[in-house]
């Protein structure tokens, strides 16, 4: 089966968000926690902040799969809902046409070093 692949939206305040790194490779196996993407979110864009708080979170695969594609890169900013790629319930099928559902997958905010570059 074609499990499409999509950045889920944090909150409401949610606008886009910017892939601070790439976790997964295609072609590579997903199981429940592979780690996808990690991505940096400022729910303060809606509102006028001197600070505005910016978020990390990982987005996790929460079941099994085959990732067959991936578009998201480096510095991609992105709205919620964006196709981030393709995956497969089997590594030999076709990935071509539509998908059947979702992929399964959980956004878990992570702390990061704003020194680590």
């Amino acid at each position: 089966m074609i499990l499409s692949l999509s950045l889920p939206r944090v909150n409401e305040q949610m606008q886009s968000a910017l892939v601070h790194k790439v976790l997964a490779r295609t072609g590579e196996p997903l199981r429940p926690g592979t780690p996808l993407l990690e991505i940096r979110v400022d729910l303060g864009a809606s509102m006028a902040q001197d600070c505005p708080p910016q978020l990390f979170f990982r987005l996790l695969a929460t079941e099994r799969g085959h990732l067959r594609s991936l578009s998201a890169a480096l510095g991609d900013i992105l709205s919620p809902g964006a196709a981030l790629g393709v995956a497969t319930t089997t590594p030999d099928e076709g990935f071509e046409g539509p998908a059947g559902r979702a992929l399964r997958t959980t956004l878990v905010a992570i702390q990061v070093d704003p020194l680590s570059g």
